[in-house]
């Protein structure tokens, strides 16, 4: 093939690339406003605020086990986790959320802080249990 040759139908090529691009132009749909105006999407639930609504519920049904702040925490008898699984399903909280509920609470430094060796720990009602 010459260079003239060449020449011709890089020619005819950029014809038809032009001519795809005008084509796709007049074909495109035009733009949906309601598409590009989406609502904000909520963020997925994590377990951290399953767990903290877990607490919430705990508090509000057991203020005694679970006082709500700035009240100090008290001490929760050894095993307080079987009576909140038994009490969870009227509570509307599945096990695992009041398992995490009562991790959440467990941890950090208020609650450490009101466990002393051989002090009194309370039940769900606020009564002293048995050691």
């Amino acid at each position: 093939m010459g260079f003239e040759q060449l020449a011709a139908l890089k020619a005819q090529l950029d014809q038809g690339a032009n001519r795809k691009k005008v084509a796709s132009r007049s074909t495109s749909s035009p733009v949906d406003v309601t598409r590009e105006l989406k609502q904000p999407t909520k963020p997925p639930r994590t377990s951290a605020d399953a767990a903290a609504r877990a607490v919430t519920i705990l508090q509000r049904h057991f203020p005694h086990a679970f006082p709500r702040s700035p009240a100090s925490k008290v001490p929760l008898k050894v095993g307080i986790l079987r009576d909140v699984f038994a009490q969870a399903a009227s509570l509307g909280l599945s096990e695992r959320d009041a398992r995490n509920g009562v991790k959440l609470w467990c941890r950090g430094q208020r609650y450490w802080t009101c466990l002393v060796e051989g002090d009194v720990r309370i039940d769900l009602t606020g009564g002293i249990a048995a050691l």
